[in-house]
């Protein structure tokens, strides 16, 4: 579990800034949706992890805190080990422990505008374009290794009829890709006292008689535990045996051993090469199979070789729409994330792409995430943190709907809600008081009344039911708030704005009939509408807050979100101006 991560001087994250730690029990194979208004420093922390490489963050000079490079750029991360213990890994611009236990991908927009030109001019309108997403940036050369069993038959002497045929070992890519990791043994058998071991073994085997079937018995029978003992060797023969290669006795496996270090250390250039190439075709091979997996519809969207790479080549934007264009995009880049995240732990940052899919790319989208988990959970026993940064509140546009996702507001504004008023939303649809409560406490509405006892029957705060000792309290907070104090109740400020803009359309009506129809209309958009039918006049800003109080109306456990968008300035002028 991640119990924290913390950045420093890194874009708009300072080290004295408060934004700088994100402090959250993230637990692995859930989503995690990390909700904050622009600006907040979301996108720090995407280019904190973009920038980190495996020896250092390596940050844009326009990326340093305030521009200055003198700001040293730091990455920390705390979390619980399989011991449970709290361990803490850091990178900085010299240094990157954090590539010892975690693995990092960062998944953004590519999209960009590309401007167009007729003739020799520029102009300022501009089409949406896709990068190419490299998926290898070189294709290794087509290098074979100089294999020949009857080279390596007359090579080991007259019974050389004993040693198998290992070309099909050298077109296992898995095996091929293992082999990879011991280089450094296979040149260590050529240490000349490997080499007369080796050469002692071959004068025996080369001084019996017999078929093939009888060589391979008479070694199993009498030298086994001398080639177990031959330094490096073994650890090719070990090596050899954790595949399912077709060997049916330990003598192939020891002479097959002999064999490759042999062909390594003829021309380990050329064999490394021929490694590298096999690699190379292993993760083609997986890749195609990645993008079929992932998405059956787009039978041309596979992955292809183009100008010496590897490529995922995202359609141009007239023969898709826009919503076809940012699904494949992110599915290429989640496929890319998948083959770069080996580790047992691993972070995926997913920054803002949610925010601007429309509703049926969403739902592909968390569709495809979903996939991934599991494919991390339950194929490779391994930890992902899937952190998805957006600055749309998922309690109010419903747009994240995993069944096991956590919500974490990073702007932690000092809101605390009276829990009289938290009380008073909970229990709002009650019987007993819903419909007083709503016409004289959540709505406007002159003339008030007392439903103190319902209140005193339902737990509730007496006082608070008579309808003008409530609007007292949130006329008080309303006001803390328009003084930019840094404690106030969120949900009774959000209450105060519908009333003040309900009894503003409410003065503008000159009769009496007319302010009647106001107060019986239901929802506050309904009574505007009428009032501006009447010759009110409304401001667009008085619509454009109820996505504010409406919200602030109903208990969500969201006061953190609400005071989140309170502080937004743009928010705090609209609001000023109810007065």
């Amino acid at each position: 579990m991640i119990k924290k991560i913390e950045i420093e001087n890194i874009k708009g994250i300072g080290a004295d800034t408060p934004n700088k730690c994100f402090e959250f029990d993230l637990y692995p194979n859930k989503p995690n949706i990390f909700v904050a208004p622009n600006g907040f420093g979301k996108s720090s922390l995407a280019i904190a992890f973009k920038s980190l490489n495996q020896n250092r963050i390596n940050l844009d000079s326009d990326h340093h805190y305030e521009e200055n490079e003198d700001n040293v750029p730091s990455i920390e991360i705390s979390y619980i080990d399989n011991d449970g213990v709290l361990q803490l890994k850091t990178a900085t611009n010299n240094s990157n422990e954090i590539k010892d236990t975690f693995g990092w991908f960062v998944i953004n927009s590519q999209v960009f505008a590309k401007a167009r030109q007729y003739g020799g001019n520029f102009t300022a309108s501009a089409s949406l374009e896709t990068p190419t997403i490299v998926l290898q940036s070189t294709i290794p050369q087509n290098i074979k290794i100089g294999y020949s069993v009857n080279n390596q038959r007359h090579s080991f002497g007259n019974n050389g009829k004993v040693l198998p045929n290992i070309s099909d070992i050298y077109d296992n890519k898995k095996f091929m890709k293992s082999l990879s990791q011991v280089f450094t043994t296979l040149g260590r058998i050529s240490n000349q006292g490997v080499q007369n071991r080796i050469n002692a073994f071959k004068d025996r085997v080369n001084a019996q008689q017999g078929t093939r079937n009888e060589l391979l018995e008479w070694i199993d029978d009498n030298e086994l535990e001398s080639l177990d003992s031959i330094p490096n060797l073994t650890i090719i023969s070990q090596l050899i045996a954790s595949f399912d290669l077709g060997f049916e006795n330990e003598s192939e496996i020891h002479l097959s051993a002999i064999q490759i270090a042999s062909d390594y250390n003829e021309n380990r250039s050329q064999f490394k090469s021929a490694v590298k190439r096999k690699i190379y075709e292993l993760k083609k091979e997986k890749c195609i199979k990645l993008f079929n997996d992932f998405n059956s519809s787009w039978k041309s969207f596979v992955p292809k070789e183009k100008n010496g790479k590897l490529i995922a080549e995202i359609p141009k934007t007239i023969h898709i729409s826009n919503g076809q264009r940012d699904i494949m995009c992110f599915v290429a880049l989640l496929i890319q994330a998948e083959i770069k995240l080996t580790k047992e732990n691993s972070i995926l940052i997913i920054d803002e792409i949610f925010d601007y899919l429309d509703d049926a790319n969403l739902i592909a989208a968390q569709y495809y995430i979903t996939k991934l988990i599991k494919k991390f959970k339950t194929n490779d026993g391994k930890k992902i943190y899937p952190i998805i940064l957006t600055h749309l509140n998922p309690h109010f546009f419903k747009n994240f709907t995993f069944s096991n996702q956590k919500v974490f507001f990073l702007q932690q504004k000092e809101a605390k809600t009276n829990e009289h008023l938290k009380k008073i939303l909970i229990k709002r649809e009650d019987p007993s008081i819903k419909e007083n409560l709503a016409k004289y406490h959540l709505h406007f509405d002159p003339t008030g009344i007392n439903i103190r006892t319902e209140f005193e029957n339902l737990g509730l705060k007496p006082t608070w039911g008579v309808s003008s000792n409530f609007e007292t309290y949130i006329d008080e907070q309303f006001s803390l708030y328009l003084a930019e104090e840094t404690v106030y109740d969120p949900h009774a400020v959000c209450c105060a704005i519908r009333k003040k803009v309900e009894e503003l359309a409410y003065n503008q009506l000159d009769d009496a009939i007319f302010k009647d129809e106001f107060l019986t209309t239901h929802t506050t958009p309904k009574k505007l509408n009428y009032a501006e039918e009447k010759g009110a006049i409304i401001p667009e800003t008085h619509y454009l807050l109820g996505i504010i109080y409406n919200d602030g109306l109903h208990w969500k456990n969201n006061e953190s979100a609400i005071a989140g968008k309170l502080e937004n300035l743009t928010i705090r002028k609209m609001i000023s101006e109810i007065q």
